[in-house]
């Protein structure tokens, strides 16, 4: 059947790059992206007053910005915004005054993207006439325009970008609805300069943990099931081995929680659905019953509510990522074995060690203004009975093991009591003298046994 099938298929007609990419199609698909695209311009067709609802994303872009702008000696000639929205981001750069050449807004929401334009265009006349009024104008982005690029899926390439042409990449709470994280994180590398930065934030896994606990416990108590309502966001872990698994440079992550109070969940909820971040699941529920959706508001605000001004708490973990493109004057960890010192060396740290001269194998420790002191009967005063608890024998089978010849010190063996392994010097005439008449005598009475018997 294989061979009829080789026989009769025309191979000039096949699209070699779909099939190549068929057959290498790994990625897992969690998110209805043409969903999510739906519901970011149903924010600005549907709603009256859309930016009355973006009090969440400009904070975190205010706090993103400072973050930007703490990198020292840090270059924003040329910048991509990945995942723009209406450009919020943009205007929080400007405002701290970073020197910008180009500026690039990636969006796959059309209504979104292009919200803001009669706003920009009225600023922009206006300040025209300032500049007109006034010659002296301190205002270095002046005059800079956005570069506005329209895709379907923000997981598709971009075109228009060179590769190696920017200084910096950022992302503001869009990669948290990606499929692919990986394989977006390898394109934007890819279009950083040697030595460039790639700064984003995204919601963490913590993120409206109070909602995903209510609705699940309402779902099982009235449906006796419960299906996902709230996006399943990722673990801190997971961006770091993204980056690292991408040959990012330097690489960091860290978090923090934003809460805000709201009246009841159906307000949560709501505002949610005006952002543009409601439920865009594959496979999410077409239909939940009211009686659930009552259930659950009374489980938030019993198990979360805020007793002093009955309203409900909303979490929203934020995580922050920043990673460099490989350049050579990056920091770089020196090889293995480099390490001139050994740590119980090092002075100042809190700790001691042993070390060996290769004169005398009596250890010497080290303290730590990096003084030796021998440990020798002549400067350590021992009272009597800890002198005739030292010369007792030991019991401990491993002391009679051979002492090893070598100068390193870690090398150099312990008993099971934690004593250093010396070479015992010879006992004196008179003690093998005694130990030799004990041996005899022991086997002259094994020798009478026998013969008893």
């Amino acid at each position: 059947m294989l061979k009829t099938f080789r026989k009769g298929l025309n191979l000039k007609c096949l699209n070699w790059n779909q099939i190549r990419q068929y057959s290498n199609y790994t990625k897992m698909t969690i998110f209805d992206t043409n969903v999510k695209t739906t519901q970011k311009n149903n924010t600005v067709t549907n709603v009256e007053d859309p930016k009355h609802y973006d009090y969440l994303m400009n904070e975190v872009a205010d706090r993103l910005a400072d973050r930007i702008l703490d990198i020292k000696d840090i270059k924003c000639g040329n910048i991509l915004d990945f995942g723009s929205r209406n450009g919020a981001l943009f205007k929080y750069i400007q405002e701290k005054g970073a020197k910008i050449d180009k500026y690039y807004m990636v969006e796959s929401s059309k209504e979104l993207l292009y919200r803001d334009d009669e706003e920009e265009n009225n600023n922009n006349n206006n300040n025209n006439n300032n500049n007109n009024n006034n010659n002296n104008n301190n205002n270095n982005n002046n005059g800079i325009k956005p570069t506005k690029i329209l895709i379907n899926s923000l997981e598709d390439k971009i075109e228009g970008i060179e590769d190696q042409s920017l200084d910096l990449i950022i992302s503001n709470l869009s990669l948290h609805w990606i499929n692919d994280l990986p394989g977006v994180f390898g394109g934007l590398k890819r279009l950083l300069k040697p030595n460039g930065v790639f700064l984003a934030s995204l919601f963490g896994e913590d993120t409206l943990m109070e909602l995903k606990d209510s609705l699940y416990l309402a779902e099982i108590e009235r449906e006796g099931g419960f299906s996902p309502h709230v996006s399943p966001f990722t673990k801190i872990s997971d961006i770091g081995n993204i980056l690292s698994k991408n040959r990012y440079s330097l690489p960091t992550v860290d978090t923090e929680k934003i809460t805000v109070n709201y009246d009841n969940m159906f307000v949560l909820m709501k505002d949610l659905q005006n952002m543009g971040e409601n439920n865009a699941i594959l496979k999410r529920r077409n239909y939940t019953s009211k009686d659930t959706f009552l259930a659950a508001s009374a489980i938030y605000k019993h198990l979360y509510g805020n007793e002093e001004n009955h309203s409900i708490p909303a979490t929203f973990q934020i995580i922050y990522l920043i990673g460099w493109a490989p350049h050579e004057s990056q920091q770089k960890p020196l090889q293995r074995g480099s390490a001139k010192k050994h740590f119980s060396e090092i002075s100042g740290t809190g700790s001691f060690g042993y070390k060996f001269n290769n004169d005398s194998p009596t250890p010497s420790i080290l303290t730590n203004e990096n003084n030796s002191v021998a440990l020798s009967q002549q400067n350590i005063e021992q009272d009597p009975q800890q002198q005739q608890q030292q010369q007792q024998p030991s019991n401990d089978d491993s002391i009679n093991e051979p002492f090893p010849k070598t100068d390193d010190f870690i090398i150099k063996r312990l008993d099971y009591h934690g004593n250093f392994h010396f070479e015992k010097p010879p006992p004196p005439p008179q003690q093998q003298q005694q130990d030799q008449n004990n041996e005899n005598n022991n086997n002259n009475k094994t020798d009478k046994n026998k013969d008893d018997k």
